[in-house]
């Protein structure tokens, strides 16, 4: 599958249009799509609505509590910031292989 490239608002341009975009965050919440910033429309930042900020965020804490559990049951005993490690190196390795 090949990715589309996002469209890149120059800074200046997202300091213009900043009301309106959260305007539409707060209307569409976690729907809304996430806006890419940066200058000479290279991406160097993400503007995302909070609500989907809140899913990314705590996708992320499942999947540490998922691998906290599966250490328990194997008998092993990591603590919660071990398996949080664990869960942000194998994102980041997906990540790559995606690239």
């Amino acid at each position: 599958m090949v990715r589309k490239p996002h469209h890149v608002l120059a800074t200046r341009e997202a300091r213009a249009q900043l009301s309106a975009l959260l305007e539409r965050f707060r209307r569409d919440g976690a729907d809304a799509e996430p806006v890419v910033i940066g200058a000479r429309r290279r991406p160097e930042a993400v503007v995302l609505s909070y609500e989907r900020y809140l899913r990314l965020a705590g996708g992320r804490g499942r999947v540490a509590a998922a691998l906290e559990r599966q250490a328990r049951e194997a008998g092993e005993s990591p603590d919660a910031d071990e398996a949080l490690e664990l869960a942000n190196r194998e994102l980041r390795a997906m990540r790559q292989q995606r690239r």
